[in-house]
């Protein structure tokens, strides 16, 4: 069958009081690991990505909840991250504490879904061995671009819990027809909000359905019979339709009047850059696990980065042993080896922006190799004796998870420059994309910064990226300031310099100029908005 495996042994259920410890450890466990996210969450800014999802949760939470006039970027979060938005929101209203607040808690549901997973039903010490892997890969993400890619904006970290019911449903439950409806309606709902879930979730249930498909075939007959054959076809089967259930659901969002999605950015690497992609690659996979250190003097820091390396190194361990005894393995062993195999592929060959941007898009490797670790690495590690260094490296993770938890807040330019903004009465105007959503929900909404950028003519015109259309009618509203970015950035074309030649351009000599921090802020006594050029490209920030 589909989910046989040699390497499962023997399990016993466990009974009587013994029951309620890991749902009780579980739980408690979640509550201390939400608390450290949360404080760990402060650390950082909340950017524009995650203020602009905020803005939208916000406007679907105020019955606009096809989010008519928006346009988004490649991917919608629609149906994962913005409902969680809404439920935070509704009780804690907009702010960057919502956001926090989101990612830690997605964040902590995705550790607990790991570790649950990589215990599966093994009890006693193999089932504490696994669990202990697991969690000591994940549990401590240290400070710095560890924290802005999983404990940050949404950038796929919540897609993942998804995806880990789905790998607990093919594992746990006996093939029966309900289960690749289950799967199906699953990874189209996760489809519709990231479209990473073709490479970290449909193409791995194809492959090895496919591998076991071409394993069961007979000698005489092309196929094996459809009563041996028929989960694996219909898992199969269902994973490349709910690829079409996405696409039809988007179109029809889109044909009644809801959101618009930039399009999605499919192109092949060059041969030539595959060598800097590698490097790329490499580098966002430490980053990923925490162990970045390139660049790094020899410090604390690196040090930090040094001991997660232990983590890389039982990651890549347990996903080459889970290719090495494929034919024999589980089944959620044999997706989840191949999810990791499909996402650094599709990283590393991407001709994107996005692939060399962060490490954002692979974030799915990091759950994936938790649970290989735990599911492959317990038996091996028990057996050698090595249990002593499983705990000395789970007590340094908690200890660095400490310590990373109690750390002061971040500064944050954005929140100071919306006080001032407050303040000053300057409640409506326009700065660059980076700036512009995390103004606004940094100010509860009391202050609305809209994001423009200078296009290819060097005129100032609106972002077509996160942005309402309605944003930027003069007749709905009346911009009276800018704020002049600091540093040219991907979503800032142009130096200070040329950004104040600009505005004066456009929008002729300011009535007055103010320094806010790092920032210049430029107010004038007319509406701006009546002297914007036409909207950039959709996408375009």
């Amino acid at each position: 069958r589909l989910g046989t495996s040699r390497l499962a042994k023997p399990l016993v259920q466990a009974n009587g009081p013994r029951r309620w410890v890991w749902p009780a450890s579980l739980v408690a466990g979640g509550l201390v690991l939400f608390a450290a996210y949360l404080r760990q969450a402060r650390t950082v800014p909340v950017m524009s990505d995650g203020a602009s999802n905020a803005l939208q949760a916000w406007d679907m939470l105020h019955g606009n909840l096809l989010l008519h006039g928006w346009t988004l970027t490649d991917l919608s979060f629609y149906t994962i991250d913005l409902p969680e938005y809404m439920a935070l929101e509704l009780v804690h209203g907009l702010n960057p504490g919502t956001a926090r607040v989101g990612a830690a808690l997605a964040y902590t549901l995705v550790v607990l879904g790991a570790v649950l997973l990589a215990k599966g039903r093994a009890t006693g010490k193999e089932g504490g061995v696994r669990a202990a892997l697991a969690a000591a890969i994940m549990i401590a993400p240290p400070l710095g671009i560890a924290t802005n890619t999983l404990i940050s904006d949404p950038d796929h970290t919540a897609t993942q819990l998804p995806l880990l019911l789905v790998w607990a449903i093919l594992d746990r439950a006996r093939p029966r027809w309900q289960v690749p409806v289950v799967v199906t309606a699953l990874l189209a709902v996760s489809l519709v909000a990231d479209p990473v879930v073709a490479y970290e979730g449909v193409l791995p249930i194809v492959v090895v359905c496919a591998v076991q498909l071409y394993r069961a075939r007979r000698g005489q007959a092309p196929w094996p019979p459809l009563r041996e054959s028929w989960y694996a076809l219909s898992l199969a089967g269902g994973s490349l339709l709910s690829v079409g259930i996405a696409d039809l659901t988007l179109r029809l969002i889109q044909r009644s009047g809801g959101f618009v999605l930039a399009p999605l950015d499919t192109t092949f690497a060059g041969v030539s850059s595959l060598s800097s992609h590698l490097a790329v690659t490499a580098q966002s996979v430490l980053a990923v696990f925490g162990a970045d250190f390139s660049g790094d003097q020899l410090s604390a820091h690196a040090a930090i980065a040094v001991l997660h390396l232990a983590g890389v190194g039982l990651a890549g361990w347990a996903t080459i042993r889970a290719l090495r005894h494929f034919a024999g393995a589980e089944l959620v062993v044999r997706i989840l080896a191949i999810a990791v195999v499909v996402l650094l592929a599709a990283y590393t060959t991407s001709g994107s922006y996005n692939a060399l941007g962060g490490p954002h898009e692979i974030v799915g490797i990091l759950p994936a190799a938790a649970v290989l670790a735990g599911r492959l690495l317990a038996g091996p590690l028990t057996r050698g004796r090595h249990l002593g260094l499983v705990a000395v490296l789970v007590v340094a993770m908690a200890a660095l998870l400490v310590h990373d938890s109690v750390q002061g807040p971040g500064r944050d330019a954005d929140l100071h420059l919306a006080g001032w903004l407050a303040t000053h009465h300057l409640d409506y105007g326009l700065a660059t994309y980076w700036n512009a959503s995390s103004v606004t929900v940094d100010s509860g909404g009391a202050v609305q910064v809209r994001p423009v950028n200078r296009n290819a003519r060097g005129r100032i015109a609106p972002v077509n990226r996160d942005s309402v259309r309605s944003w930027y009618s003069a007749g709905q509203h009346d911009a009276s300031f800018l704020v002049v970015p600091t540093t040219h950035s991907s979503c800032s074309a142009g130096s200070r310099g040329q950004w104040l030649a600009t505005a004066d351009a456009d929008f002729g000599p300011p009535a007055a100029s103010y320094r806010v921090g790092r920032f210049i802020v430029l107010v004038w006594p007319h509406n701006l908005l009546t002297q914007l050029a036409r909207p950039m490209p959709v996408g375009s920030c």
